[in-house]
């Protein structure tokens, strides 16, 4: 990797974190420990991470997320059964989905969106405030230089780029172990969706349509139409 791109990398990871935490200086550190891990890591395991950006994008994110979560404030009630509909931590809203069945119920939920009629309305309830999509062409697709920000600006640009097309499908995947989607027009991958999730909201979208990327996942598509008899 070039000193070019080396420093744009380093930029992202600090425009996402700053947005989650909105300080800078935590955003350094949070940056600081995502690069620890990684270079912590053994090669042969760096090696299988078949997009490090975006392993690096999701281990920020998650970072950020332990970090608000240390910071709320500590329940009202220390003693006694929480009220009806709230937990143990501050008195928020119970989740009903478990962890690993609300990433699957996100995951479902923007698939819908992106394929429904009413799709901003159902795409804003499920991003957080200061959500940031991050698209990746790699110089070979067209896509916006700056991520995208703020709740309804996010859900035009996704819908924008995905929504009301006969011809986009769009299937749900493990992405470096996260929640997402593959993306294909007419039966071709076209682009990969990662959803990384904080507090049980999309807290930030990585989009790669830059083709390098997507040859992993192009082992399941619709063959070529053949010529006809």
């Amino acid at each position: 990797m070039g000193i070019s791109a080396i420093v744009g990398e380093r930029r992202l990871l600090r425009e996402v974190a700053g947005r989650l935490l909105g300080s800078a200086r935590d955003a350094e550190d949070v940056v600081r420990e995502t690069y620890a891990r990684w270079y912590a890591m053994p090669e042969d395991m760096q090696e299988e991470v078949g997009w490090p950006t975006a392993w690096l994008v999701s281990v920020t994110s998650r970072l950020c997320c332990d970090r608000l979560n240390r910071a709320r404030p500590g329940p009202p009630h220390a003693t006694g059964r929480p009220r009806p509909g709230e937990d143990t931590a501050g008195g928020r809203p119970a989740d009903p989905l478990a962890p690993g069945h609300r990433r699957d119920h996100v995951v479902q939920v923007f698939k819908d969106a992106c394929e429904g009629m009413d799709g901003v309305a159902t795409l804003t309830a499920l991003l957080a405030p200061d959500v940031v999509v991050i698209t990746d062409g790699g110089g070979r697709v067209r896509v916006p230089l700056q991520p995208v920000s703020g709740t309804e600006q996010a859900a035009r640009y996704i819908l924008d780029l995905f929504g009301g097309q006969a011809d986009v499908t769009l299937v749900e995947a493990s992405i470096n172990g996260g929640p997402g989607l593959v993306v294909r027009v007419a039966g071709t991958t076209a682009a990969v969706v990662v959803l990384h999730l904080c507090g049980g909201l999309v807290s930030d979208v990585w989009i790669v349509m830059n083709p390098d990327k997507l040859g992993a996942f192009r082992g399941h598509e619709d063959p070529p139409a053949g010529p006809r008899t």
